[in-house]
C-alpha cells in the first residue's frame, strides 16, 4: 500500500471542512445538532477499449456545539465498486473500497482514524489490500494569515517487509506536518501535496491542487451569498488534470489506470456537480506494493508504474449531495 491512500483520505477530510463550515455557520441553533451527509456519485471513463465504471456511496455525520466552536466530530462511511473491462491483463474486473474514517477536533487538538480497504474482495482481501491509520496533530501557530500544524501517524498495513524471523513489519510511525497562509486574494499551502487559490472570495479564481501523481488546475466563475462570501451557490468551470484510478489484488500487488484529460464542470447549490471532458495520454499499469515502490510513490510523479499506453477516449462524472 502507498502513501496515495493516506494523501487521498486527508485531502478527503480537508474537502469537507469548508462544508461544515459554511452549514454550521448558517445555523441559528445553540444547541449542539448533529448533521448528516449523504453521497452519491458515478464516473465512466473510456481509455482505448479500457471501460471503467465507478460507483460511490457514502455517508458523513458530524456533531457541533455552538456553544464551542472549536469542538467539532465528524466521521464518513464510503463504499465504491468499480467496473474495469477489457482489461489488457489476466486481471479481475470487479473491485471494492471500502472506507471508514473519524475525525475529533478540540479547540487545537485533532484525532483521527482511517480504516480503507481496497481489493477485489469486498472489505477484506488479505492483509496487502487493508491499511489502518491513527493520527494526531496539534495547531501549533494560529495566526491571521498563517497556521502550522504538527503530528504524527501510526499507519497499520503490510507492504512486504519481512523480519529476520519471516514475520511482516506491520507498524510504521510517520510524522506530520501541514503549513497554511490565507490572505485577502490568495490561500495556499502544502503538506501533503500543495494547493492553491487565487482571488477566493472573486466570482472568478483560479484553483490548484497537486500531491502523489496527480495535479489539477482550474479557473472558476462563481456567484457567493451576499451573507456569506464563502458558500457557494453555482460554479462553472474549465480545467486540466491528471487523474488515475488505482486498486490492490490480494497478491500484493497495485493495478492501475492513469490518465490525462481537459474538461468542463458545473456545480448547483452544493447538491450536485456534473463535470467531464476528453481524456488523453491513458496508460495502465501493475507492479508488486513493496518498500521501495512505496517511497518511489510518495513524490509528486509516479510514471514508473505506468508502462501501457491504451489510448484516448472521455469521461463524465455526475455527484450528488446533501446535508440535514
Amino acid at each position: 500500500m502507498n502513501k496515495i491512500i493516506v494523501f487521498v483520505f486527508f485531502s478527503f477530510l480537508r474537502a469537507l471542512s469548508p462544508i461544515y463550515c459554511d452549514t454550521i455557520g448558517g445555523s441559528a441553533a445553540s444547541t449542539p445538532r448533529i448533521f448528516y451527509m449523504p453521497m452519491v456519485s458515478y464516473t465512466f471513463i473510456t481509455l482505448g477499449n479500457i471501460q471503467a465504471h465507478n460507483v460511490v456511496g457514502g455517508l458523513t455525520l458530524y456533531r457541533f456545539d455552538p456553544n464551542e466552536k472549536d469542538k467539532l466530530f465528524s466521521a464518513s462511511l464510503v463504499y465504491t465498486p468499480q467496473v474495469v473491462t477489457n482489461i489488457n491483463h489476466d486481471f479481475p474486473n470487479l473491485y471494492h473500497t471500502a472506507a471508514l474514517a473519524v475525525m475529533q477536533k478540540i479547540n487545537r487538538h485533532m484525532i483521527n482514524g482511517t480504516f480503507i480497504g481496497l481489493t477485489e474482495k469486498p472489505v477484506y482481501g488479505g492483509l496487502r489490500t487493508v491499511m489502518g491509520m491513527a493520527g494526531y496533530s496539534y495547531n501549533l501557530i494560529r495566526g491571521s494569515h498563517f497556521s502550522m500544524d504538527l503530528g504524527g501517524r501510526l499507519i497499520f498495513m503490510d507492504i512486504g517487509l519481512k523480519l529476520n524471523n519471516g514475520m511482516s513489519w506491520l507498524l510504521w510511525a510517520i510524522p506530520s506536518i501541514s503549513l497554511s497562509w490565507k490572505y485577502e486574494w490568495i490561500t495556499f499551502g502544502f503538506i501533503p501535496g500543495v494547493w492553491l487559490t487565487i482571488a477566493p472570495k472573486s466570482p472568478v479564481s483560479f484553483m490548484f491542487q497537486t500531491g502523489s501523481h496527480k495535479y489539477d488546475a482550474s479557473l472558476w466563475y462563481r456567484y457567493f451569498k451576499k451573507e456569506n462570501p464563502s458558500a457557494e451557490i453555482m460554479g462553472i468551470g474549465i480545467g486540466i488534470k491528471r487523474d488515475s484510478s488505482n486498486v490492490l489484488i490480494s497478491d500484493g500487488g497495485r493495478y492501475g489506470i492513469n490518465y490525462d484529460a481537459i474538461y468542463g464542470s458545473f456545480r448547483l447549490l452544493r447538491l450536485w456537480e456534473i463535470s467531464g471532458g476528453w481524456a488523453f495520454n491513458g496508460r495502465e499499469g501493475y507492479e508488486q506494493v513493496n518498500w521501495e515502490t512505496l517511497f518511489e510513490s510518495a513524490g509528486y510523479s509516479d510514471d514508473s508504474m505506468y508502462s501501457e499506453n491504451i489510448g484516448s477516449g472521455f469521461f463524465i462524472s455526475v455527484s450528488f449531495r446533501m446535508s440535514f
